[in-house]
């Protein structure tokens, strides 16, 4: 078995609802942690909003193709949205190949514009045939790939290589440790990056081991 690891950029506010919805509104989608084609056309998506909760909530009640939602305090944020003929075209790159998507997918902006970095399996042949089917609108970028050796339930998987050495550092700096030995800026110094660069980083990696321990576990209503 095999994995590829793509960046995927686009500009067009016509893939996802939320994509141009957020930019200025102080929210950002976090990570896609699971998405469910609908049988009424559209799609139900489980997300990880960061920012203003409450702004994110009026963002989405206003957007005419968002039929439903439900946003947790924890910012993980169930959607049910129209589809879109280029997201159809997107997740067909999925559905419609021998092709597994490992999740969650994490999201980043850079210049305005948002991307998305994601991980497929499966033979090279699938592989290659499913990637020869992203939509020209998308722009693509090869991360990494190679043979698929991780565990099933290893949680650092849900890293990126530069995820994990920013985790590697920090823990070796004792970032981690009570009392806390390190900070953002000492971090930073060593990697050579703005503290608020590290701050970032370590957000997200405690997002993805913290969904990838928890997995699926909630609350049951009281009765």
């Amino acid at each position: 078995m095999r994995y590829t690891t793509l960046r995927l950029g686009w500009d067009d506010t016509e893939l996802h609802p939320l994509t141009a919805a957020f930019t200025d509104a102080g929210v950002t989608i976090e990570s896609l942690h699971y998405v469910n084609s609908v049988g009424d056309g559209g799609y139900a998506e489980l997300s990880h909003l960061r920012g203003d909760l409450d702004a994110a909530r009026d963002i989405l009640d206003s957007i005419p193709e968002v039929r439903a939602f439900d946003i947790s305090a924890a910012g993980i944020a169930y959607i049910h949205y129209e589809a879109s003929p280029l997201m159809d075209r997107l997740l067909a790159v999925v559905f419609d190949h021998a092709v597994v998507l490992t999740w969650p997918v994490t999201f980043a902006r850079s210049n305005g514009n948002l991307s998305a970095q994601l991980t497929l399996l499966g033979t090279e042949d699938a592989l290659s045939q499913a990637i020869a089917t992203i939509p020209a609108e998308i722009d693509v970028s090869l991360v990494r790939t190679g043979r698929y050796e991780a565990s099933a339930h290893d949680p650092l998987s849900s890293l990126t290589d530069r995820q994990r050495e920013v985790l590697d550092v920090a823990v070796r700096a004792g970032y981690y440790e009570v009392p806390r030995e390190a900070t953002h800026r000492g971090i930073a110094a060593e990697l050579s990056v703005a503290p608020g660069t590290v701050s970032e980083h370590l957000q997200r990696i405690e997002a993805n081991l913290v969904s990838a321990l928890v997995g699926a576990a909630g609350t049951d209503d009281e009765l």
